[in-house]
Formats: structure tokens, C-alpha cells, sequence
């Protein structure tokens, strides 16, 4: 059965990037595949519309493209037992559960993605040994230290109990959720910021997972945030998305041609619907 090459990396302390995928798009995850760019790559069931077919495509995909070399990896829409089950009998290698409070959330999201005897997850998938090219029953049997289990940790609460969640056996990655930590926090989201009570949140994560020894990972906007969060100690760096890319890629090359600066809320987050023919004959609008 193959290693799971993440989850392999960060184990050891060392640096994983990947990206998201927003796009729900077969066929750009595998041309991004082919670039080898990524150590892993993620669908997001949680803020994406995505059903569990194109997922599993997805998903084999990556696998079979990249020979394992890159980890198929799911952010569930929640830590429950059909959310979990879903995305790793789909073929998921990893899965990041968002929004963990709590111990007891912590604990559930290692048992329904583990098989006995260290979790409730049940046999019978189609298609999940294929990606770890084995056998339905060489990936049941070892299934269990080859699966990535991450918890999010976004809320005040999460901050508040995470001594208690890292205490749960069984969790590989603990994923600061950028956004959604500054808006609990009271803060305008953001991928990244000096405010200082993002800053002291960040460093209550950082220091419970190095007393506990787990990776900790985020979310960045771009390479140079990747490089700031490995130097900081983070192993689990995600680099932008899919859509990420192609809105940003066309807002630039939109700029250059009609010498327009990037707006301060980003290529990636501009909608010029209400000024779409002005845009096309490059009239600036203020």
C-alpha cells in the first residue's frame, strides 16, 4: 500500500504545500496535477457546492495522475459519520473537519475516520484502495495510519479548549482556519494579520501543538505568506485555490493591459458586473 506522502512529511516536521479546489472542475485538477506543483490538494465540500461523484473523480484523479505522490485531501462540510464516510470512501486520503470546539468533536472526527478497533468507520467503499494502489482488504488493514485527520481550530472556543482537543489520540494536523478565527475573534476576516489578538489566538496554537507534538497548518493568500508561516513552524501551508488562481491570473493581465492597479479588495474578490462595459474598453471607475 502506498504512504500517504503528506501526511509522511509532516510527521517528520517538514513543509507540505497544496492548494484548494473550488472549482468542482475534473479537468483543471488534473492539468494542475500535471504541473506537480502541489504536495496536496483539497476539496472543499464545505464551502463549495460539490457532489460526492465529481469529488470521487477528483479525488482518482489526483491519486492515479500523480502515482500517490500527491495526497487527495477533503475539507467536510462537518465532523459527522455521513460527512466523513462520504469523502474517504470517495477516495479521500485525508480529511480537515472544520469548526472543532471541543474535545468530544475531536474524538468523533478520529472515530468515524478510523476503522476498528480505533474507530467506528465501516468497510465497503468502492474505490478507496485503488488511490493507495492496493487491495480492499490490504486498505482496510492499514488504512487507519495512512489517513490524515485534521481539526480545525476557528472560534474562540476552539482557542479556548485546545489543550483538551489536542489530548484526543489520533489527531495528525491541527488547521488554524484564518478567516473564520479573526471574525470570532471580533476581527475583519483576513488570511493573515498583526492585529493582536489574531497574533496571541496564533500563538496559543502554536504552542499547545508544539507541547503535544502535532503539525500545525493554515491557509495562505500567496508564496510569500507560505514562506512567513514555514518559517513561524507551520508544515501544513495551503497556497491559494484554483479559482484563486484564475480570477487573480486574469485581474492582472486585465490591469497590465489598461494600466489599472489591483483594487484594494483584490483581483480575486473583484465584481465589475455594474460597470462591465466600462471595464471592457478599460475606463477606470473610482
Amino acid at each position: 500500500m502506498r504512504k500517504n506522502k503528506t501526511l509522511e512529511l509532516i510527521r517528520q516536521g517538514s513543509p507540505a504545500v497544496g492548494t484548494w479546489l473550488q472549482l468542482q472542475s475534473v479537468q483543471s485538477t488534473r492539468l494542475l496535477v500535471a504541473q506537480g506543483s502541489f504536495r496536496w490538494m483539497l476539496v472543499d465540500f464545505e464551502h463549495t457546492p460539490i457532489d460526492h461523484t465529481t469529488a470521487s473523480h477528483i479525488f482518482g484523479v489526483i491519486s492515479d495522475l500523480s502515482g500517490g505522490e500527491i495526497t487527495p485531501i477533503a475539507r467536510v462540510a462537518a465532523g459527522t459519520v455521513d460527512h466523513i464516510k462520504h469523502a474517504l470512501d470517495a477516495g479521500a486520503q485525508g480529511v480537515i473537519v472544520p469548526m472543532v470546539n471541543s474535545a468530544k468533536e475531536a474524538a468523533d472526527a478520529v472515530r468515524f475516520a478510523r476503522f476498528p478497533p480505533k474507530g467506528e468507520r465501516g468497510g465497503g467503499g468502492m474505490v478507496p484502495h485503488v488511490g493507495f494502489a492496493t487491495s480492499g482488504p490490504g486498505y482496510i488493514a492499514e488504512a487507519n495510519d495512512e489517513i490524515l485527520v485534521g481539526v480545525q481550530i476557528e472560534t474562540t472556543e476552539g482557542l479556548a479548549n485546545i489543550k483538551e482537543i489536542l489530548a484526543v489520540d489520533g489527531i495528525d494536523l491541527v488547521f488554524i482556519g484564518p478567516n473564520d478565527l479573526h471574525l470570532s475573534l471580533g476581527l475583519p476576516a483576513k488570511f493573515w494579520s498583526d492585529e493582536p489578538a489574531f497574533q496571541d489566538a496564533v500563538r496559543t496554537v502554536k504552542d499547545a501543538c508544539r507541547e503535544a507534538g502535532v503539525p500545525v497548518g493554515t491557509l495562505c493568500r500567496d508564496a510569500a505568506n507560505v514562506r512567513a508561516r514555514i518559517d513561524d513552524g507551520f508544515s501544513f501551508l495551503g497556497l491559494a485555490s484554483d479559482l484563486h488562481f484564475m480570477l487573480t491570473r486574469a485581474g492582472e493581465e486585465y490591469g497590465a493591459l489598461h494600466d489599472i492597479s489591483e483594487p484594494a479588495s483584490t483581483w480575486c474578490n473583484m465584481v465589475n458586473l455594474d460597470r462591465l462595459p466600462d471595464s471592457l474598453r478599460g475606463v477606470p471607475r473610482d
